[in-house]
């Protein structure tokens, strides 16, 4: 029904015209980013960037801390319950289903800068509240005592997800609007720059503060971050937005527009399917590393920290190859190799039952992963015009809302099978999936 209804729209509707005009085949060379030259010089060139560029550190260093944190606190307040701690920690991203497309279409409304740093406000008076839950309780004695019980987790990680649901695709869209079009491929690899260099540094200050002071003081240094990226938002503009969307068109047809566009292109279509296997495997994998870190390689949290870290330290690898280098070969056969390589390395970390081994596989995701979002993101960022981007964002990130789910389904079959057998198993169809896409996705092949 929705798509009929997209059709419909798009001949006849509102936003006809609109379509008419932004509807030809992407071309299969944008010129972005295949140029063998450093790509740092946006963050000099641009100061708006480079606002945009630490207030993303901050951000996924905050994402990272309060995953690894929420996941070894519920494991160890629920006597190691494998399901309950991947729900808890998955369920961050089950609003944007929700709401995620209903933001796409505040995103091409309104002032997106203020809009997220409004956002990130109250993601800091949330956090703080359940850091002194926290504070107050005594997770040292038997029972524990206190007013913090398991499920509160559950309603913090809801909060967070539905702040987490709104800010995400505006920030994705705003990047755009920092830097030229020329520049937007250098920025867009910059900017994932954050994922992997946090990837490293929260899971292993979180990891290492646990393990020395308990889990008394991560919520604050959550906090923390989210004022940290209000205050690196307040001097930035956003110069190169284009017009906003008009508000006489009501929310339900700017979203049938969105909606509209995705279902006309393609190559778009192809790159928003290309996404899901990492919100269903990629993903997962790091929200249940504190299971597989107990059950499978018997070591604690602060262990747990450096694996997760090992992601981040992978995806680092990459980053440094794009930025300085570029993709070097095509950016869509690129995104397509590292969707592949991703699944292969998941499928042999199952395999792994050495800590050691288990850190370089999980390296290997994480350059794979790198390589795959940064190209997956850049090719729907060039391609999508800005006055439309904030809703095709937000329905491109609709699998996020999948991750949820998969954690679910995957902690429950980790609880009454086993890590091992359970990871074997998804990669295996993962790759098998990945593998039909590098050979059926040709407009994507065909991309630079």
């Amino acid at each position: 029904m929705a798509f009929s209804m997209a059709f419909s729209i798009e001949r006849s509707g509102p936003t006809a015209g609109y379509l008419l005009a932004h509807s030809p085949t992407p071309p299969a060379s944008t010129g972005l980013g295949t140029k063998r030259q450093s790509n740092f010089w946006v963050v000099s060139k641009y100061p708006d960037f480079k606002y945009l560029w630490v207030g993303n550190f901050f951000t996924v260093g905050a994402q990272w801390i309060q995953v690894l944190t929420v996941g070894w606190l519920v494991l160890a307040m629920t006597d190691g319950n494998a399901f309950l701690t991947g729900t808890a920690v998955g369920i961050r991203t089950l609003p944007i289903l929700l709401i995620g497309p209903w933001v796409g279409v505040l995103a091409d409304r309104i002032d997106r800068r203020k809009f997220v740093m409004v956002t990130q406000i109250g993601m800091a008076i949330a956090a703080l509240i359940f850091a002194f839950m926290v504070l107050a309780t005594d997770l040292d004695a038997d029972p524990i005592s206190g007013p913090l019980k398991w499920w509160h987790a559950f309603i913090y990680m809801g909060v967070s997800g539905i702040a987490h649901s709104i800010v995400q695709p505006v920030r994705q869209a705003m990047v755009p609007n920092t830097v030229p079009r020329e520049a937007l491929g250098s920025a867009l690899a910059l900017n994932g720059i954050a994922h992997p260099s946090m990837r490293i540094v929260g899971p292993s200050l979180g990891g290492i503060l646990i393990a020395v002071l308990g889990f008394n003081w991560n919520f604050f240094i959550e906090a923390g971050f989210y004022v940290t990226i209000v205050l690196a938002y307040m001097p930035m503009k956003l110069p190169y937005r284009e017009p906003r969307s008009s508000t006489k068109v009501s929310m339900l047809d700017s979203m049938r527009e969105g909606l509209a566009y995705v279902v006309k292109e393609k190559t778009i279509r192809q790159l928003i399917v290309m996404a899901f296997i990492p919100n269903l495997v990629f993903q997962p994998v790091v929200f249940v590393l504190p299971i597989f870190t107990t059950q499978v390689l018997g070591r604690g949290a602060d262990a747990g920290g450096v694996l997760a870290a090992a992601v981040g330290a992978g995806g680092i690898v990459a980053a440094i190859i794009i930025a300085t280098n570029g993709f070097i070969i095509r950016r869509g056969p690129a995104t397509l190799v590292g969707l592949v390589g991703g699944c292969f390395f998941i499928l042999l970390f199952s395999q792994s039952h050495w800590y050691f081994a288990s850190i370089g596989l999980l390296a290997g995701l994480g350059f794979f992963q790198y390589m795959f979002r940064v190209g997956n993101n850049t090719l729907i960022q060039t391609i999508v015009p800005d006055a439309i981007r904030g809703r095709v964002m937000s329905i491109y990130m609709l699998d996020n809302g999948i991750t949820p789910l998969s954690t679910m389904v995957i902690s429950f079959f980790i609880y009454i099978w086993s890590p091992t057998g359970t990871y074997t198993v998804l990669a295996s169809i993962s790759l098998v999936l990945a593998l039909m896409q590098f050979a059926f996705f040709k407009r994507v092949r065909q991309l630079e």
